[in-house]
């Protein structure tokens, strides 16, 4: 089809163009759309490859010969980046009225939908993210390119769960001449205000800094579960980046370690010579944060350790009271017929968890005695309806397994439930193939052969394939296992290798 027979996107702002051919780019369905652009899958002709076009709307594509010209050459120069961590840019075009954008395709989730799934990161998986999203920062900026929008819809989080930035060169199409950002200019979303630097919102001239700032925003974001200014329009927004200082965000994760809410804050510091000033330093006080030990993550106000801790004093003053309950006892005793005996704890209270405030704080808790199975069943009884109740059932049958006397026959049971009632819930597919997991797991140890055998038909029969070839889908198999006990991952592996 000739440049002349495509319709002008002009005259139909919102229409769909699938099925649409851009040069050498078969346009076959809309993946999503954003404030500047729709995003196409699309199959590259010459190289019978899927790319990802996005097709800037007619606001920008509409917007002086001088602006497309700052743009082509902004994605250009992304374009010569090559990193793991970023999202490869193949080319740049226009053709008639059509402005495009071609990138590699990265099957997966944007860290907002990604997290409007699953809810905050753990630990250890928001500071790998962090890590590799500063990585790929430190590439652009030695290549002397400020990204100018960092925020969760532009970080992508592959099926493999690897974060890849994306959208370089997309933040300065819509920026005003003037000096001063204009906030209630229609289309003037970039550098979105939710995650914007002081010094972006003033005009003023930017560097690595501002996009630190506008990663910390992210961060704070990605283990808060909010961003720490929301407020309900871009002027409020953009006065508070200015003027306040956010909320802790250990007030909102106790859980977390002090060390990581200290980075995430002082990349969030208003002044850029406050900031780390450097890529460099950035990442190696990110680096830093791998060694923090897990014990570290309880010691919040509500925390188990944190309580025994504090009530040392009255421990000691306990002990000392049952000592001289004890003399008195020995010297009495001749004089009585019947002696003084200390009461002894019940049995049935050492297996007593307390409750905590949350799901992760009972979660941590558990995390600190994996092998106790009535750590796992409180996280599991007092949120029930939590994520951390699901992986919690995940680990009690793996504790079952494990106990000194092995209770195989309740672990079986135990992940026979995780897979069974997770299988009409669409959000917790990937428990169906845990619970299966976990099942095939115990038959084993069992040694229930002919049940053994159908457990493991009924997980090969489950396994995501290619709708094409109905070759295993690794990627999409990997995060379906990304939440999954070790043991369970390399069981997984282990029955791929049979």
């Amino acid at each position: 089809m000739s440049s002349q027979d495509q319709p002008d996107p002009s005259q139909q702002p919102a229409a769909d163009l699938s099925n649409l051919q851009i040069g050498e780019f078969l346009l076959l369905r809309r993946l999503g759309s954003g404030g500047m652009a729709d995003v196409y899958l699309a199959e590259q002709k010459s190289l019978g490859r899927q790319v990802a076009v996005k097709v800037l709307k007619n606001s920008v594509s509409g917007s002086t010969e001088v602006m497309l010209k700052r743009f082509e050459q902004e994605a250009r120069a992304a374009g010569g980046l090559s990193h793991p961590n970023l999202v490869q840019i193949i080319t740049t075009g226009r053709e008639g009225n059509i402005s495009y954008i071609v990138q590699e395709y990265v099957p997966g989730l944007n860290l907002s939908q990604w997290m409007k799934k699953h809810g905050y990161p753990d630990y250890g998986t928001g500071l790998k993210w962090m890590q590799q999203i500063a990585s790929a920062l430190r590439a652009a900026s030695e290549a002397g390119i400020v990204h100018r929008d960092v925020k969760p819809e532009n970080i992508m989080v592959t099926r493999s769960g690897v974060a890849k930035v994306t959208d370089f060169g997309l933040a300065q199409l819509n920026q005003p001449s003037s000096p001063r950002m204009n906030l209630t200019q229609v289309g003037t979303t970039m550098g979105t205000p939710w995650y914007m630097s002081p010094e972006q919102i003033q005009g003023e001239k930017l560097d690595y800094r501002s996009d630190q700032y506008a990663l910390g925003v992210t961060c704070y974001h990605m283990f808060a579960g909010q961003p720490p200014f929301p407020g309900k329009n871009a002027v409020t927004v953009a006065v508070q980046h200015l003027k306040e200082e956010p909320k802790p965000l250990r007030s909102l994760r106790a859980d977390l370690p002090s060390e990581i809410c200290d980075v995430v804050h002082r990349m969030m510091k208003k002044k850029p010579v406050e900031r780390f000033q450097s890529p460099e330093e950035l990442e190696a006080a990110l680096e830093k944060l791998n060694i923090i030990p897990v014990n570290t993550r309880l010691m919040s106000d509500s925390g188990f350790l944190t309580r025994l801790l504090r009530s040392a004093p009255d421990l000691r003053k306990l002990g000392l009271a049952t000592c001289a309950l004890l003399a008195i006892s020995f010297v009495a005793g001749r004089r009585i017929e019947r002696p003084i005996t200390i009461p002894k704890t019940p049995e049935s209270t050492e297996e007593q968890i307390p409750a905590e405030s949350s799901a992760i704080r009972q979660y941590a808790v558990a995390m600190l005695q994996p092998h106790r199975s009535a750590a796992w069943e409180a996280v599991v009884q007092n949120f029930p309806d939590s994520p951390e109740a699901d992986l919690a059932e995940l680990r009690l049958g793996l504790t079952l397994m494990s106990g000194l006397v092995p209770d195989n026959e309740a672990a079986l049971k135990v992940f026979t439930e995780v897979r069974d009632k997770s299988t009409l819930i669409p959000e917790k597919q990937y428990l169906v193939l845990l619970g299966m997991l976990g099942r095939a797991y115990a038959l084993k140890e069992l040694e229930h052969s002919e049940d053994y055998a159908a457990a493991v038909a009924e997980i090969r029969d489950t396994l995501p394939r290619n709708e094409q070839t109905f070759e295993l889908d690794e990627s999409k198999l990997e995060l379906d296992l990304d939440r999954a006990p070790d043991e369970l991952r390399r069981f997984c592996h282990r029955i791929l290798d049979e």
